[in-house]
């Protein structure tokens, strides 16, 4: 059996055991990943144009989503490790159901223009080992509640992957101090003094309407080179902004630089390049969301695609179930986002100031994806809804730890309402919707699934 006819059986046996609830009983997941360095050598041939990665902390499915968006708008194919399903696969096993999905038993091609894939730190040096990728983003690096080294050790991983190819081209956010000398490990060795890098940041970034810049709790304020304190000219979110050192350690000069007005559910975003301007509407709110599209701009002007290409690709944009969306049922607005770190329950919150038409349905739960440990709910900044005068529902199955969280926000306990099943969370805080209320459900990605199937029905 060749390679092809490989691709196309293994994609519709999943398929198959998906339908009949056996994929636990079979897995094929660990059998993909036993033999993935020979499965990636042979599918790097099938990418014509390039090869992307794409290695953030928080945001890399988005901003995924959004170059593929672009490159649909530009006429190229791609394959993606973004699963289209809405359960979650490892990213090779998602590539192999997006080809077999393509492919038929006689003659369609595997090859594509592109292939676009998301990767977190731990699995940036495995994939590198196997594959030659043409362009790697670095967005941003923190801490996730599902970490167990520390963020210098997840530095490390990225470079070595980085080391691994001489002639990859990086793409990286000005604005993170620790992707600032990537390229350089600790001995101070220059990994490659030709490597292509491409930086692109924020110069100003303003909040409209009732969104205010919040400080957040974070330890990434010292400078990676000596150790003293970060001097931020603007620090736009969480450790990410204009940033020096006294040591002469400071932010690169940007060879993509980007102005931004947030607003709740959308943001005007202006970029300049070589002295030209581009001005985008993003169909996204959140400081975060821009990062993730202006990394996006980054890559799409490293392809050469054309403003009027971009600017399409965000009229057409949709967002990925469960981030961001916006629901409309008898006049009612229902919004869905995913929160699974301090950084974007954060973010999640931040919308929330001064507020009095949303009503909070919280979805706390503590499965495998969620991270098992849900203290980190306790890094969040929670100012946006102390003093919070609407209806809260807490559900899920730590639904008491958000419950707790939130009356040590200065919540009026009377308006925490603690529900165990989610699906009368939701009715009664949809039932409970006065004329022009929303309804804002935050949930950890274990849940987003079974809310949709709620919503549905």
């Amino acid at each position: 059996m060749d390679f092809k006819t490989s691709i196309l059986w293994s994609g519709r046996l999943y398929k198959m055991l998906e339908k009949l609830n056996l994929e636990n009983r079979f897995n094929l997941d660990s059998i993909v990943d036993n033999n993935l360095p020979q499965i990636l050598s042979k599918l790097q041939s099938y990418a014509r144009l390039g090869k992307i990665a794409i290695c953030q902390t928080n945001g890399k499915t988005l901003t995924t989503s959004i170059i593929n968006q672009i490159l649909l708008s530009n006429d190229n194919s791609y394959i993606s490790n973004i699963s289209k399903s809405s359960k979650k696969y490892p990213p090779l096993t998602s590539i192999i159901l997006d080809l077999a999905h393509g492919l038929d038993i006689f003659a369609s091609e595997c090859e594509k223009d592109y292939y676009t894939m998301a990767l977190g730190e731990f699995e940036l040096d495995q994939y590198f080992n196997s594959m030659k990728f043409d362009y790697l983003l670095l967005g941003n690096l923190l801490l996730d509640q599902k970490d167990f080294i520390t963020l210098e050790e997840k530095k490390e991983r990225i470079q070595n992957a980085i080391a691994l190819n001489s002639k990859l081209n990086l793409i990286i956010n000005a604005d993170e101090p620790m992707f600032n000398k990537i390229d350089e490990i600790k001995n101070d060795t220059i990994l490659n003094k030709k490597r292509s890098k491409f930086y692109y940041g924020f110069n100003n970034v303003e909040f409209g309407e009732s969104l205010v810049e919040l400080s957040q709790k974070n330890d990434i304020l010292r400078c990676p080179n000596c150790g003293c304190m970060l001097d931020y000219k603007k620090r736009h979110y969480s450790h990410i902004g204009q940033y020096n050192c006294a040591c002469g350690f400071k932010r690169p000069q940007l060879d993509l630089s980007a102005d931004v007005k947030i607003f709740a559910d959308y943001c005007f975003l202006t970029a300049y390049y070589n002295d030209n301007k581009m001005v985008f509407k993003l169909p996204f709110g959140g400081i975060e969301g821009a990062y993730n599209a202006l990394g996006a701009i980054a890559i799409a002007i490293n392809l050469g695609i054309e403003r009027k290409v971009i600017t399409n690709a965000f009229e057409d944009y949709k967002l990925l179930k469960g981030r961001e969306d916006i629901l409309t049922y008898k006049n009612k607005q229902i919004k869905i986002k995913t929160i699974k770190n301090p950084t974007s329950l954060s973010l999640a919150l931040r919308e929330l100031y001064a507020t009095k038409n949303t009503k909070i349905v919280f979805c706390l739960n503590d499965e495998t994806q969620d991270g098992i440990d849900t203290s980190w709910i306790w890094d969040a900044n929670f100012n946006s809804v102390s003093y919070f005068e609407n209806k809260i529902y807490v559900t899920g199955n730590r639904f008491d730890d958000m419950a707790l969280r939130l009356k040590y926000a200065n919540v009026n306990p009377s308006l925490i309402i603690m529900e165990g099943s989610i699906k009368n969370a939701i009715q009664c805080c949809y039932w409970e919707l006065e004329k022009n209320e929303t309804m804002l459900i935050l949930s950890t990605p274990s849940l987003i699934d079974s809310i949709y199937e709620i919503l549905k029905k």
